[in-house]
């Protein structure tokens, strides 16, 4: 199918084929992301007296139970839900067609390299600057997808507790905010750091103006820097939070 898109008074034409998957598949064979001490995920079979949710186990039909961490085991899409007694769950705010998107690649700097802020201590930490993302956006649209280097495919099954991630510094999420974006994605499993003393302060700032941050994407390096759209699928739940699947359309 070819959908044309009307955006800023050009016209695109979008092979809705093509759209790329810039989530991580869980298969829950215990090889998914974590972070912040989180479990694996696991699903198990529903059973009641003589039922078996399982065709394997001789079942009639296959009734899977699933547990998971939303936040913290893949990719998922959050709302200021996440940080504030809010009404606003992800479903009102999630976006349910196509948006503007850019997607940057940043190579993060040592904390220390970096004449930027952030609310606690960063000493030893890897960013991601606002000199860092000046240097590659200028302009806004509705979504800002940012992939971190090294890209190599170890995210798709990273401890993140073991192997601490980049996050942004408060300069960044600022510059942000300036260019109106709505719709942060990123690679990583959270824009701050893992322990702020429970502040999550770019979180609070980026959710004064933006919609949804999206974490733990995964975007393969096949696919360019550059301008395309976006569409963000999450189940209808009324939480603040949902397991996403991002599909990026380049153009």
């Amino acid at each position: 199918m070819i959908a044309k898109v009307k955006h800023d008074d050009q016209i695109y034409d979008l092979d809705m084929d093509t759209g790329v998957d810039l989530s991580i598949n869980n298969d829950f064979s215990g090889n998914a992301p974590i972070f912040y001490g989180a479990d694996q995920p696991e699903v198990e079979p529903e059973g009641a007296e003589d039922f078996i949710g399982d065709i394997r186990q001789g079942g009639s039909c296959n009734v899977p139970v699933v547990s998971f961490n939303i936040h913290c085991t893949g990719t998922h899409t959050e709302c200021i839900a996440h940080i504030l007694d809010s009404e606003e769950m992800i479903s009102d705010v999630c976006p349910k067609g196509l948006i503007s998107a850019s997607i940057i690649t940043i190579e993060p700097d040592k904390a220390s390299s970096v004449e930027e802020s952030y609310h606690c201590d960063i000493s030893d930490d890897l960013v991601i600057s606002k000199y860092s993302i000046r240097q590659k956006l200028s302009n806004s649209q509705d979504a800002l997808i940012i992939r971190t280097l090294p890209n190599d495919r170890s995210k798709l099954s990273k401890n993140y507790d073991e192997l601490p991630a980049p996050f942004f510094t408060n300069d960044a999420i600022d510059y942000i905010n300036e260019l109106g974006v709505k719709h942060l994605l990123v690679d990583i499993p959270s824009i701050d750091k893992a322990n702020d003393g429970g502040k999550l302060g770019n979180h609070r700032s980026f959710f004064r103006q933006g919609d949804t941050i999206s974490e733990l994407l995964y975007i393969p390096d096949n696919i360019l820097d550059g301008f395309g759209f976006l569409q963000i699928q999450i189940p209808n739940w009324s939480l603040d939070s949902a397991p996403s699947r991002p599909i990026f359309f380049p153009v």
